[in-house]
């Protein structure tokens, strides 16, 4: 009986213990910051759905087939009615990459990304001739996907190839608010180091395939502190590092600013002398831009 009475007492105190716990619910959230892109046609262009909803697909195809990103790091949407319509697109991983900038900034980035869903949707974008007839509408080699089956019967390769070609020929006019884009790549240039040939070599390079120029050259970061010989906002620092950078006092020193610049949260490229300029370049398409076709 004696240990009957200890059980019991035993299960008295926990089911005390549990009436006066006090529960507390707490909800969590957070946000992000994203790039976002918004397309959308002149007025006087009305399409139908099947227009809208190909051309949302092509475009993140070819988007993710000239920056060569993942299939969870682009996403898109269509948005608006009418004359509103729009897609919209947004840079999914966490931060931004800068691919969407790029078609912005960059003169040729659009009709690369045009050229690349052509070639997705089975069209050869020189002469729009059908390279796979079989594919009657869409297919899982061009614009049809696991994520995008609730909209399977609206895609059609045929409905975009047109305004396609038309992309694929087609520069972006780059507005500046005092200055063009010659008359900033000569700004640039006057500002780079007189010392440095390599400064002046990489500038004349991005200048010539009509890549994205930097927006500012020898840009005085003050929280580390230390000079970026190119900068691109919000946070991007471009070193050129020439033959004295090898010596081993300036190697240490380097080690250690780039390594504080990136705990500050900035992104560091290192462009050297001793590698190929335009292997160098192709390797950063999301901040440089992927050129004229041909040239870079």
């Amino acid at each position: 009986m004696a240990h009957r009475k200890g059980r019991w007492l035993w299960f008295g105190y926990i089911y005390r213990v549990l009436q006066t716990t006090r529960t507390t619910v707490v909800r969590l959230f957070t946000w992000d910051t994203h790039d976002i892109l918004l397309f959308g046609l002149p007025v006087t262009e009305q399409r139908d759905e099947e227009f809208w909803a190909s051309l949302q697909y092509a475009l993140l195809q070819g988007i993710k087939v000239v920056f060569e990103l993942e299939e969870n790091e682009l996403s898109a949407e269509r948005i608006g009615q009418g004359m509103n319509r729009r897609i919209l697109v947004w840079e999914a991983t966490e931060g931004s990459m800068g691919v969407l900038k790029q078609l912005v900034n960059s003169v040729d980035a659009l009709s690369q990304v045009a050229i690349a869903a052509l070639r997705v949707c089975h069209f050869d974008p020189q002469t729009g001739e059908d390279t796979n007839p079989e594919c009657v509408c869409a297919c899982y080699d061009c614009l049809l996907s696991y994520s995008n089956q609730l909209e399977h019967l609206k895609l059609n390769r045929h409905a975009v190839k047109d305004y396609l070609l038309m992309l694929s020929k087609s520069h972006v006019q780059v507005s500046h608010t005092a200055r063009d884009y010659d008359a900033h790549y000569q700004e640039l240039r006057r500002k780079t180091d007189p010392e440095s040939e390599l400064e002046r070599r990489l500038l004349d390079y991005l200048y010539q395939t009509r890549r994205r120029l930097p927006d500012d050259a020898r840009r005085y970061i003050s929280e580390i502190p230390c000079e970026a010989d190119f900068f691109y906002e919000p946070n991007i620092c471009v070193f050129c590092d020439g033959a004295v950078h090898d010596l081993p006092e300036v190697k240490k020193k380097d080690r250690e600013i780039r390594l504080r610049l990136r705990e500050k949260g900035y992104r560091v490229i290192v462009i050297r002398y001793d590698r190929d300029l335009e292997e160098q370049v192709k390797g950063y398409k999301d901040v440089f831009g992927v050129g004229f076709e041909g040239k870079g």
